[in-house]
């Protein structure tokens, strides 16, 4: 994974166009999206943070705020790295026993009908 530095940043070869690069996670949603809530963080040269403080301090995005960020930093003419996660939605119609020890400790989404946020390509909150 492509640690969130300006250093980093800087030897992306822009090519006159900024470049938006995937350095953790899927670069979409994939699956069922009532199953997983994929989220996002974005480093730039605007982020107050690198490295792990980055991870740390920077906002957790939903799909359609990452877009509009995504988008903003273009229109900048800013690269951007963006890492990607998902967490599990917790949901009694999911397909996984919540009892099971796989899932102590999992910090959970909320299920696709409680979330609030827009919904996005393929359904996707």
């Amino acid at each position: 994974m492509q640690k969130p530095t300006y250093q980093a940043l800087l030897r992306i070869p822009s090519e006159e166009h900024p470049r938006i690069l995937y350095a953790s996670g899927s670069p979409a949603p994939q699956g069922n999206p009532r199953f997983y809530k994929y989220l996002w963080q974005v480093f730039s040269l605007q982020s107050p943070w690198e490295g792990g403080e980055f991870f740390a301090h920077a906002p957790v995005l939903c799909n359609a705020d990452v877009e509009k960020e995504v988008q903003r930093l273009v229109d900048l003419n800013l690269s951007c790295l963006v890492y990607g996660f998902r967490r599990p939605r917790r949901d009694p119609a999911n397909p996984w026993d919540l009892t099971s020890p796989r899932w102590q400790g999992v910090r959970f989404a909320v299920s696709w009908d409680e979330d609030t946020d827009p919904v996005v390509m393929g359904g996707h909150r």
